[in-house]
C-alpha cells in the first residue's frame, strides 16, 4: 500500500538478513527519507508489510471454510480492517518507474501558450506526483523558486470552500492521493466558476467524472468499456499530445468558419444592396440574373470553399481561449462586410456604366 499510510500500521521491521527489529522513531525517519528519495526520482513507491499468522486473532488462525478466509465474519465488515491490518512488520519499499511519454512535456508547454490549464489528479504520493509534474512542465522547476500548488485531496477538501475556490481559480496544480469522488467534485467546482473542464480517465471509477465534465476523454487502449460509454471522445492512441492537437484543429476549424461566413456575407450583401438600390432609384439593373448566377457559382463558391481548408495560423496556439458565450459573428466582423460591400457596389456600378473601360 501507500508507504505513509502503511508505515503508521507497522510496529516492527525486517532487516536484510531476515531479523525482525522494533520499529523505533529513528528507523521510521530513515524509511520516510528513503521513500522520499525514491519518489523524487520520480518512482511510484509501493510499501510492503506482512502480518504473520501467529499474530492474527485466534478465530482467523483457525478459521476454515473450504480455504476461503474472505468469508470470515470479521472480514465482512470493512470497519474491522484497520484493527486487523495493524501491528504489522515492515518489509520494504518498491520503486516502480513509470516514465511519461517524451512528447508530453512539449504538449504541456503548448497548453501554457494557449491559455489551457492542466490539473493533474493522481493516486500517487505527493513527492512522486510533484516530481512527475515538474518533469512534464505542469509545475515549475524547483530551481525557479516559485510556489507550487500541490495538495493531497484530503488536505484540500478540509479547507474552507472559499479557499478551495481561490486555489482552483487559476494556474496549474496537482492533486495526489485522490479518490474517485474527488475527481467529480473538482469538475463540479470548475464548472461552477465558468470553466470548461475536460477530464481524462480510463477506469470504471472515472465514469462519473467523465460524464459530468464538459468534455469527457476516455482512453481507447487501456480504457474500460464503462469509461468509453461515459466519455464524449475516445483517444485511440492514449496520448495526451493528441488532445493538444485536437484543440489546435478545433481552433483552426472555428477560424476557417469565421473566414468562410465573412467572405460570403461580404459578397452577397454587395449584390443584394446593388440590386435593391437600383430598383429603388429606378436605375438600370446592375447585374442580370445570369451575372448573379455567375458570381455565386464561380466567384463566391470556390474561394469560400478554399477558405474552409486554410492551414492553422502559426500563432494560433499562442492566443488565449475565446469565451464560450462569444458569438461567431462579432460587431467587428459584421462591420467589415458592410464596408467591403460598399466597395463591391461601387465597382459593380462603375462596370455597368463603363467607367473602367474609359479609364483603361
Amino acid at each position: 500500500g501507500a508507504p505513509n499510510l502503511l508505515l503508521e500500521r507497522c510496529t516492527h521491521a525486517k532487516t536484510r538478513d531476515g531479523t525482525v527489529v522494533r520499529l523505533d522513531g529513528k528507523l521510521r525517519r530513515e524509511i520516510q527519507e528513503k521513500t522520499t528519495e525514491l519518489a523524487s526520482r520520480p518512482l511510484r513507491c509501493l510499501a510492503l508489510a506482512v502480518k504473520e499468522t501467529d499474530q492474527l486473532e485466534e478465530s482467523l488462525r483457525t478459521y476454515s471454510s473450504d480455504g476461503n478466509v474472505a468469508q470470515h465474519p470479521l472480514l465482512s465488515n470493512q470497519d474491522n480492517y484497520a484493527a486487523i491490518e495493524s501491528g504489522m512488520t515492515w518489509v520494504g519499499t518498491v520503486g516502480i518507474k513509470d516514465p511519461a511519454r517524451p512528447e508530453v512535456a512539449d504538449s504541456i508547454n503548448k497548453c501554457h501558450d494557449a491559455g489551457v490549464r492542466v490539473i493533474m489528479i493522481t493516486g500517487d504520493a505527493r513527492d512522486t506526483a510533484v516530481a512527475i509534474a515538474r518533469h512534464v512542465n505542469i509545475l515549475p522547476r524547483q530551481s525557479s523558486g516559485e510556489i507550487i500548488k500541490a495538495y493531497e485531496s484530503r488536505e484540500f477538501f478540509q479547507k474552507q470552500e472559499s479557499e478551495q475556490l481561490s486555489i482552483i481559480s487559476s494556474g496549474n496544480m496537482v492533486f495526489c492521493r485522490a479518490e474517485p469522488s474527488d475527481k467529480l467534485n473538482l469538475v463540479k467546482m470548475l464548472q461552477a466558476q465558468g470553466e470548461i473542464p475536460a477530464m481524462t480517465g480510463d477506469g470504471v471509477n472515472d465514469a462519473p467524472a467523465l460524464q459530468q465534465a464538459s468534455i469527457g476523454v476516455a482512453m481507447g487502449i487501456s480504457g474500460t468499456d464503462c469509461a468509453k460509454e461515459a466519455a464524449d471522445m475516445v483517444l485511440v492512441d492514449d496520448n495526451f499530445s493528441t488532445i493538444v492537437a485536437a484543440v489546435e484543429e478545433g481552433r483552426c476549424i472555428y477560424a476557417n468558419m469565421q473566414a468562410f461566413i465573412n467572405f460570403l456575407i461580404t459578397c452577397n450583401i454587395g449584390e443584394v444592396i446593388g440590386v435593391f438600390l437600383a430598383s429603388l432609384l429606378g436605375l438600370p439593373q446592375l447585374l442580370t440574373p445570369v451575372q448573379l448566377l455567375w458570381v455565386n457559382l464561380v466567384t463566391d463558391g470556390p474561394p469560400a470553399t478554399a477558405l474552409g481548408f486554410n492551414p492553422p495560423d502559426p500563432d494560433l496556439m499562442k492566443r488565449p481561449p475565446r469565451s464560450s458565450s462569444e458569438e461567431m459573428l462579432t460587431r467587428a466582423s459584421l462591420f467589415r462586410p458592410w464596408s467591403n460591400s460598399t466597395r463591391t457596389l461601387i465597382m459593380e456600378h462603375m462596370l455597368k456604366l463603363g467607367y473602367l473601360q474609359d479609364l483603361f
